[in-house]
């Protein structure tokens, strides 16, 4: 067997599909996906960037170039992206900052539901002005 055969062989197990399943998925044969995983042909490029698509896994992964399936980003969370898709600058050391989280761009919910881009920007706009409404009643007991 070749590398990306055998990658090939164990992400579709993993998925629990068959070679037809896996053969519908990307427009082919199951004769063909047998083909890579025995080592007799390889898939060309194309195909090479829909199997990674369908898999959820990087080309190099498939081809045998990093051990890890998924891309190589680590968030603050310990997910793993190609790209750092959201600014974690409301993490602070001992805590976040509000505002920032709301406007982060990571899926927030209340009750179970995600709240909209707009959602989150009339509840940070809300916390802005409580917390200045707060901050100018002290200024104002303490003279």
């Amino acid at each position: 067997m070749s590398i990306i055969g055998d990658k090939i062989k164990q992400r579709r197990i993993h998925m629990d599909w068959t070679q037809e399943t896996l053969a519908q998925k990307i427009d082919t044969t199951k004769h063909v996906i047998s083909n890579w995983e025995r080592g007799v042909a390889n898939p060309d490029y194309k195909q090479i960037i829909l199997l990674a698509t369908v898999f959820h896994v990087t080309t190099d992964f498939l081809l045998g170039l990093s051990e890890f399936p998924d891309p190589q980003y680590r968030d603050p969370f310990g997910q793993l992206h190609l790209f750092p898709m959201i600014d974690y600058s409301f993490i602070n050391v001992a805590s976040w900052d509000l505002i920032k989280l709301l406007n982060s761009g990571i899926d927030l919910s209340v009750n179970e539901e995600i709240l909209s881009f707009e959602d989150r920007q009339h509840i940070s706009e809300l916390v802005q002005l409580t917390i200045n409404r707060l901050q100018q009643v002290r200024r104002e007991t303490r003279i």
